[in-house]
């Protein structure tokens, strides 16, 4: 019956119609409704409110334990260097003492300069580990008989985390180097890092995880930090994860141009004139 109409007069109107019929279904097929779009943002933002609140946990609790850099003046004896160590003694106690504070207004305004003294004690201490190493060399080129595998070890390790500065790379770097020098000044530049990057690391949950709000609050406490401390690998490894993670044009624009204002990947840290 159907080869029958489809082979009478009407068979080539007939097909026409139909072909018409399904390119119409094909042109009217449904968009993605309003409620799954927004089903996906809700999923976004409650991953992001989950792993912020996760990360204000970890770092309340690896605060209260009361994390020290110990007694700065049994191991730096320059004026300058004790107080760089004593400021971010204090600093850290600070944050120490309310791990939780009340407001995220608070929270920044501790965290801010924690870090940044940190940072400030970690580069005089990589600084004075370096020239340790230095001297060891002499002593040995003098007849001190030291272990010369062993130091070229440490050289080459802390040579290399100084080129290559940059995140989790560097540290793992610095933290072998360390490893192998036992003095008590790298031991307290491990320290130093070690404490430097959970702060850095409580900082940027604000950052990455909070609410908008909360998001360009911490973007104008880390944008203030980069100005007192232009060359900073830490924090430009936060800003470049930051920019990977944010959601909202308008903070991923600032991000990113705060992030490219940095020094290059790679470039070595300088040190600031407050550690030299």
């Amino acid at each position: 019956m159907a080869r029958r109409v489809l082979n009478g007069p009407l068979g080539p109107s007939l097909l026409f119609v139909l072909a018409l019929a399904s390119c119409r279904r094909v042109q009217r097929a449904p968009a993605p409704s309003a409620s799954a779009s927004s089903a996906g943002s809700n999923f976004a933002a409650q991953a992001r409110e989950r792993h912020f609140r996760e990360e204000l946990a970890r770092a309340s609790t690896r605060f209260r334990a009361k994390p020290t850099l110990g007694d700065c003046a049994s191991v730096l004896q320059e004026r300058a260097d004790l107080e760089l160590c004593q400021s971010a003694e204090r600093a850290l106690a600070v944050i120490s003492d309310e791990p939780e504070a009340n407001t995220v207004e608070t929270s920044l305004k501790r965290l801010a300069p924690t870090a940044l003294a940190l940072a400030r004690l970690s580069e005089r201490l990589r600084y004075l580990s370096l020239a340790e190493l230095a001297e060891r060399h002499v002593e040995g080129d003098a007849g001190a008989a030291p272990s010369p595998s062993a130091s070229g070890a440490i050289a080459g390790a802390l040579a290399a985390a100084t080129r290559a500065h940059d995140g989790q790379h560097a540290l793992h770097a610095e933290q072998r180097a360390v490893v192998l020098n036992e003095s008590p000044i790298a031991q307290r530049l491990l320290v130093s890092m070690r404490l430097e990057g959970d702060v850095i690391r409580n900082l940027g949950a604000y950052l990455e995880y909070g609410p908008l709000p909360v998001r360009r609050a911490a973007f104008n406490t880390v944008e203030q930090l980069r100005a007192e401390h232009p060359r900073w690998p830490a924090l430009d490894h936060l800003l470049r994860e930051a920019v990977v993670l944010e959601s909202d044009p308008t903070l991923k624009g600032q991000l990113r141009q705060l992030s490219a204002s940095g020094a290059p990947p790679g470039a070595p840290p300088a040190q600031s004139a407050g550690t030299k």
